[in-house]
C-alpha cells in the first residue's frame, strides 16, 4: 500500500510539471538510395530538423522525429526527391511517459534500498552518489573538473589503487549527449564493478593495478539536468546561443575540424558547433583534464547511445588515421567480447565510414592534438527498436557487455603499453 502511495505521488508531481509535450510525435525511417536523396537529407538536417540517425552513406538508415503539425510537410518534401518512409514510433510521447512510469515503479519497489544501477537517475543522485562513494571506498576519489554555463560542477570520479605521475590513465567521458541516459547508467555500473569487485575478481584487480580509471559520469550536466525537468529529447547544453535558441553540441566543439562536415553554424540545430573551438565549459573541462595528465593517457572513451558502434578517428574526415592498423585491432576484440556477453552485434570502424562525418568531436582531438592511440567513440544499444528510451530492464544487459567490451580494450593497451 505504501509502494502504491509513492507511485501515485510521484506520478501527480509529474503530470503537473511543465515539460515538453510528445504527443504524436512521429520517428519515421528513410533509406537514401541515390546522391541526390543522401544530399537533401544532409541539407535538411541544417534546418534544426531532430535526426535521430544521421545520413552517412547510400543504403544507410536515417531517423527524423516529427510533430504531428509538420509531419505531412516533411513527407512532401521526401517525396519530392521520392523518398519513401515507414513509421519507427507512433506516438513518442507515450513512449516516454513509459519510461517515466517504469522508472517511477522501480524506486517505489526499491525505496530505502542501495543505490540502484538497473534505473535512471538526475544529476543530483548521481552527484551523491560519486561524493558517498568517494567516502566509503579507499580507490575512489571525486572531483569537479568544470563548471556549465548554469553553475553545475562536472563531477568525476577517480579510481585508483594509487597514482603517480607515470601510471598510465583510462578516461571515460559519459552523457556529452544529454538526452543518452544509457550511458550513464553504464558508466555508473561500471564504477561499482571497479570498486567493488578489486581484490576479489583478477581481471578488474589486474586492470586497476595498471591504470587510473577517470570517469565522468555526466559531461553535460545543465542538458542532462534539462531532460529531466523540460525536455526529455534535449541533446546540447544549455548556453545561450544570442537568439531564440539555446544550446552547442559539446562533441561538434572540440579544435578538430572545427566547423567542418557534420556539424552546423545553425545555433537551433542539433549539431550547432559554437562560436569557436572549446567555446563550452563541457568541451574546455574535457581538455584542460588531458592537459593535465598528458603522457599518461592511454585510452579515451566517449560513450554514447544509440546503434551499436565501436568508433576510431576520424570523424571530420573520410582518411584514416595513421594508427588505424591496431586500432582496429583492438576494436575487433572488444567488439567481440562485448558480442560473446549476450549476442548484441556491433559494428566497428573509423567514425566517418561507420556512422557519418562528425567534426570537431573529442576522439579526433584526443587522438591528433594528444596522441592518445586509443582514443574511441561508443554508440550503446540499441538499433532503433526504443531509441533513445531504453527501458530499465535494459540497463544491466547494456552495462554489461559494454563493460567486458572496455576489459578486453584495457588489457590489450595494458599488453601492448606495459
Amino acid at each position: 500500500m505504501k509502494v502504491l502511495f509513492l507511485v501515485f505521488a510521484i506520478l501527480a508531481t509529474l503530470a503537473n510539471a511543465t515539460k515538453v509535450d510528445y504527443t504524436g510525435h512521429k520517428v519515421i525511417r528513410v533509406v537514401p538510395k541515390t546522391e541526390v536523396q543522401l544530399s537533401f537529407l544532409l541539407k535538411l538536417q541544417e534546418q534544426a530538423y531532430d535526426f535521430w540517425s544521421s545520413p552517412s552513406t547510400l543504403g544507410a538508415p536515417v531517423d527524423i522525429r516529427i510533430s504531428p503539425s509538420r509531419y505531412q510537410f516533411l513527407v512532401n518534401l521526401l517525396n519530392s526527391v521520392s523518398l519513401s518512409h515507414t513509421i519507427r514510433f507512433s506516438d513518442i510521447g507515450k513512449q516516454i511517459e513509459d519510461e517515466e512510469r517504469a522508472i517511477i515503479l522501480r524506486r517505489a519497489m526499491h525505496s530505502g534500498r542501495a543505490f540502484d544501477f538497473e534505473n535512471y537517475h538526475t544529476y543530483p543522485e548521481i552527484e551523491a552518489y560519486v561524493n558517498e562513494l568517494a567516502t566509503t571506498s579507499a580507490l575512489v576519489s571525486s572531483s569537479v573538473i568544470g563548471t556549465t554555463y548554469e553553475g553545475r560542477g562536472i563531477i568525476m570520479a577517480t579510481i585508483s589503487t594509487g597514482s603517480s605521475a607515470t601510471k598510465p590513465v583510462m578516461y571515460f567521458e559519459c552523457a556529452m549527449h544529454a538526452r543518452e541516459w544509457a550511458a550513464p547508467a553504464t558508466c555508473l555500473f561500471m564504477m561499482n564493478e571497479l570498486t567493488t569487485k578489486y581484490g576479489t575478481d583478477a581481471e578488474i584487480t589486474a586492470l586497476l593495478d595498471y591504470a587510473d580509471w577517470l570517469i565522468t559520469p555526466v559531461s553535460n550536466p545543465d542538458g542532462y539536468d534539462y531532460t529531466w525537468t523540460t525536455d526529455r529529447l534535449w541533446r546540447k547544453n544549455r548556453s545561450p546561443n544570442g537568439g531564440l535558441c539555446y544550446g552547442t553540441d559539446p562533441n561538434r566543439n572540440f579544435d578538430a575540424g572545427f566547423g567542418g562536415p557534420g556539424a552546423s553554424a545553425n545555433g537551433c540545430s542539433d549539431t550547432f558547433h559554437g562560436p569557436y573551438a572549446f567555446s563550452t565549459e563541457e568541451a574546455s573541462a574535457m581538455r584542460d583534464l588531458i592537459i593535465a595528465n598528458k603522457g599518461r593517457v592511454v585510452a579515451a572513451v566517449s560513450i554514447h547511445t544509440y546503434s551499436q558502434l565501436w568508433m576510431s578517428p576520424y570523424g571530420s574526415q573520410s582518411t584514416l588515421p595513421a594508427d588505424y592498423t591496431e586500432m582496429y585491432r583492438v576494436m575487433g576484440i572488444s567488439v567481440n567480447a562485448l558480442t560473446a556477453t549476450y549476442g548484441t552485434v556491433f559494428q566497428y570502424g573509423n567514425i566517418a565510414d561507420t556512422i557519418y562525418l562528425a567534426s570537431g568531436g573529442s576522439i579526433d582531438w584526443t587522438y591528433d592534438a594528444e596522441g592518445v592511440l586509443y582514443s574511441y567513440a561508443l554508440e550503446l544499444r540499441d538499433t532503433g527498436l526504443y531509441g533513445f528510451e531504453l527501458p530499465p530492464r535494459l540497463i544491466l544487459p547494456t552495462a554489461t557487455e559494454t563493460f567486458n567490451g572496455l576489459k578486453a580494450m584495457a588489457k590489450e593497451i595494458a599488453a601492448k603499453l606495459p
